[in-house]
């Protein structure tokens, strides 16, 4: 009897085992091929050379993608470990390098930036708010300018050196009382840069690279971009699209003394990583680069006499949400790049998206990600609902799977499994709020549209086979869209 229970037991959990296998194998691979369908087709509809995402979950990838190629001469494919431009998103990590010196006791928030940098001489118009601190420049809250030189104007894109960064800062003056309000600043987080220079003695470039990537095993991140990796293990830069629907190569650049600001280089599988690291850190009880409390620090909103819409940690933009869960995020914008990382602090879930081209609206397409993983969750409630009813589920999504044509009055759909059901979604589409459509079997060839999990009456697709039972159109809404083949 031992034995008959032993073996029952163990029929039982492997059974169990087996099941929740499939069931997260199911729901990851059809959110992973939704997303690569998807950015797939944007990358063409929208004339990107290259773009790459991540998603974490904690310690786990969820989902990495890299399409197109870093350069639109060359025909090999990019991959996930080619590096793009991160530009203002490369403050984060300025902010990680003041905040583990804070956390050494080599400087302290409320430091002035006149008694670390001798050369520092910026007019404080505004004596009464003090001086600008270390705190104010993290914030954002500092008054100063936003950028000391013209060089976001192509098509050279001159940017400044140390000492021409100090020459102009000579002649500008604070715009507000320290604290009163956030005026983002490229020049404030330069100063930033040249703190950790001066308290460290290493270049910042040195010091980032040594000190947070590699740790991290950041391997392919760099502090500015190198001409020996430009155009191959480093993605072209790439301009928005001209009259002519083109976009032409943005010059090679090197940021100088505004490497703090907007001068690093990474993949986002990198940027994953750093990710991970805040999300082992937040709770842990023990230091990794610097303390659990001096980065919860960083998520904190530093308060100003005027109400913002987006308030400021150090480094971040930072918000919580209706749910009371807490963000933390920046992006960033240079010549031929843009970028966006975006973490869910309080739910350890971290999205990033990168790209070599200007006008590609990289913030809706973290949303994106954020809403297909969200819908994610429809699939595991679906497989404990059938669990639960016993419901077996023997077709063959795959043979539904595919794109459909929509032309003239729209371009196209893809179909693809999503569960036990199938997933919709229209193309191109940069949010998905309204492009993706959640479809169960009825019977034969129909489903049925479901939506915010109920079954929404008289909305159906039908599929229509030819005379060999191969599935070539759906009907859809009393129209018919015939099935196409994609060019990889």
């Amino acid at each position: 009897m031992k034995i008959y229970n032993f073996i029952l037991s163990t029929f039982l959990c492997l059974n169990a085992a087996i099941a929740y296998g499939q069931e997260n194998k199911t729901k990851y691979e059809d959110v992973s091929t939704l997303i690569d369908v998807w950015l797939k087709a944007q990358k063409d509809y929208e004339d990107i050379p290259f773009i790459s995402g991540v998603v974490v979950k904690d310690q786990k990838t969820l989902w990495s993608g890299a399409f197109g190629n870093a350069h639109y001469e060359d025909s090999a494919t990019s991959n996930e470990n080619t590096m793009s431009s991160i530009c203002s998103t490369s403050k984060i990590f300025t902010a990680t390098a003041i905040m583990k010196l804070v956390d050494e006791g080599k400087i302290n928030l409320d430091d002035k930036v006149k008694d670390i940098l001798p050369k520092y001489a910026v007019n404080q118009k505004f004596p009464e708010g003090g001086s600008v601190t270390i705190r104010s420049l993290l914030a954002h809250t500092s008054g100063l300018s936003r950028d000391s030189h013209p060089y976001w104007s192509g098509p050279e894109h001159y940017f400044p050196t140390e000492e021409e960064l100090y020459e102009v800062l000579s002649t500008l003056e604070t715009a507000h009382p320290v604290g009163s309000d956030i005026t983002y600043s490229n020049i404030g987080s330069a100063l930033l840069g040249l703190i950790v220079e001066e308290v460290t003695g290493e270049s910042y470039k040195d010091y980032i690279e040594s000190n947070i990537f590699q740790p991290l095993k950041m391997s392919n991140s760099v502090v500015e971009m190198q001409s020996s990796l430009y155009g191959n293990k480093h993605a072209i830069g790439y301009t928005s699209t001209n009259r002519n629907g083109k976009r032409k190569v943005a010059n090679f650049y090197q940021t100088k003394a505004m490497q703090p600001a907007a001068g690093i280089s990474t993949t986002a599988v990198d940027l994953a990583k750093f990710a991970m690291w805040q999300f082992r850190l937040v709770d842990a009880s023990k230091a990794e680069l610097m303390k659990p409390s001096t980065l919860k620090s960083m998520y904190k909103t530093q308060g100003t006499t005027k109400r913002n819409e987006h308030d400021r940690g150090f480094g971040y933009e930072v918000v919580t949400d209706k749910k009371g869960n807490d963000w933390a995020m920046h992006g960033g914008v240079c010549p031929g790049y843009v970028s966006y990382f975006k973490m869910d602090v309080t739910n350890k879930m971290g999205y990033a998206i990168l790209a070599n081209a200007n006008r590609v609206n990289t913030p809706k397409y973290v949303s994106g990600l954020i809403d297909i993983i969200n819908r994610a969750e429809s699939i595991e409630l679906e497989f404990e609902e059938n669990t639960k009813n016993e419901v077996e589920h023997d077709l063959d999504l795959s043979q539904y799977t595919g794109f459909y044509n929509l032309n003239p009055w729209n371009s196209e759909y893809y179909v693809g499994s999503w569960g036990t059901g199938l997933m919709l979604l229209y193309l191109p589409a940069q949010s998905l709020k309204y492009a993706l459509y959640n479809y169960q079997h009825v019977e034969g060839d129909t489903f049925q549209l479901i939506e915010n999990g109920k079954v929404v009456d008289q909305e159906y697709i039908k599929f229509i086979r030819n005379e060999r039972g191969n599935i070539v159109k759906i009907k859809n809404g009393g129209n018919y869209h015939s099935r196409v083949t994609i060019a990889k």
